[in-house]
């Protein structure tokens, strides 16, 4: 599994990338001023003979998946890969990459992605899997009408645990408080983004505004992050996915996918998945995000591009996608019931699988004032560096 695949773009080496290559900083998605004037493809046109150059962060999609979609067409398929968001927008930005779809896209970076010209419109009459879409992607606050995006996969973010050395019921009584409690120090991680880690200590301290500029908020929520490292030996990391299942780490802030992958692909053999534990907020006021797929500006193989995303947006499709990757895709009938009957999902991380109201209703990070990234980043800076 890939490791790195929605890490957050970061101020000192993603904003000025941007600003070097020209595309500007909008204050929110979806926005008039976020519209491009490009017109989408014609209707009707045959596919191009490829090969289709898809852009994505490593290991996001099954081969066999891709496969399948190379032999209904006749084509193949090449994957260029990044390992972070702020990577992917200046590759695209500076030309250095020659790609039609950009499989991964993140929604609080999307508005400087259609303000810089680099996606083209979609053309819906080549999606007719777009049907398939969970209603609350239909039209999302990042992309209305979802004239230049759809989802790809979905997650939230919450605490994955070893259920077999924590009592879960000591999880639910005490959320995010728990990955303060020095009983778990050496044992406890939380995610390597500055977007993930601040928002941690805000939702701890009650702050459900995940996307604020205030600037002692901010400051507070580095202050309770910084008690992490002498009472915890806190770890900084995004590899709960693999560290939870192994054993090495007992209690994590995590991505559900993560979990949802690890409990199939790294627990030791022999051992039974209901060692792991999820919890996310009972209330639904955590964390949900998301990735999108989209067209290039550029694309010299827009048809195709348009029928790959088809093909993922499959029901059958999107379902083997998800049993090799372990990220939910916002598709009809892949829900929790489902997934745990066709033995993709232990029972037990049930939750990890989101509902289409907790997607709707979920905090979700929104892009920041230049002036507040670069806060943010600097008080989460100043707790990595000890």
């Amino acid at each position: 599994m890939g490791t790195t695949r929605r890490r957050f773009i970061e101020q000192t080496a993603g904003l000025g990338a941007l600003l070097g290559a020209g595309i500007p900083l909008l204050g929110a998605c979806g926005s008039d001023e976020g519209s491009s004037s490009a017109d989408p493809i014609r209707d009707g046109l045959s596919p191009e003979v490829g090969p289709l150059r898809v852009f994505n962060y490593a290991d996001y999609v099954n081969p066999d998946t891709v496969a399948s979609f190379e032999l209904k067409y006749g084509v193949k398929v090449e994957i260029t890969t990044f390992d972070s968001d702020a990577e992917a927008i200046t590759k695209l930005a500076n030309g250095s990459v020659d790609v039609d779809v950009f499989n991964s896209a993140a929604p609080n970076t999307l508005d400087r992605l259609i303000a810089g010209g680099l996606l083209q419109p979609l053309n819906k009459s080549y999606l007719a899997n777009f049907a398939n879409v969970l209603p609350s992607f239909t039209d999302p606050w990042y992309d209305k009408g979802s004239k230049f995006t759809v989802p790809y996969t979905v997650f939230s973010s919450g605490i994955g645990y070893r259920a077999d050395r924590i009592d879960p019921a000591l999880v639910e009584e005490m959320g995010w408080d728990i990955l303060w409690d020095p009983t778990y120090k050496g044992v406890t991680s939380i995610l390597d983004d500055y977007r993930e880690g601040i928002s941690l200590a805000l939702l701890r301290a009650g702050v459900t505004d995940v996307n604020t500029t205030d600037v002692d908020l901010i400051k507070q929520a580095g202050d309770d992050l910084k008690q992490l490292t002498n009472s915890m030996n806190i770890k900084v990391n995004i590899e709960a996915y693999k560290d939870i299942p192994e054993g090495s780490t007992d209690l994590a802030q995590t991505w559900s996918g993560d979990l949802l992958a690890g409990a199939y692909s790294y627990l030791p053999e022999g051992t039974d998945p209901s060692v792991l534990g999820w919890w996310y907020p009972s209330d639904g006021v955590g964390v949900v995000g998301n990735d999108c797929m989209a067209i290039t500006a550029s694309a010299k193989n827009a048809v195709l591009g348009h029928l790959y995303i088809n093909h993922l947006l499959d029901t059958a499709n999107a379902e083997e996608n998800f049993s090799w990757n372990g990220y939910l895709p916002p598709i009809k009938g892949l829900d929790a019931d489902y997934l745990i009957a066709q033995e993709y999902t232990p029972e037990n991380l049930r939750g990890a699988v989101l509902t289409d109201e907790q997607m709707a209703k979920g905090l979700r990070y929104e892009p920041l004032p230049v002036d507040t990234d670069r806060l943010w980043e600097d008080t989460w800076s100043a707790f990595t560096a000890g």
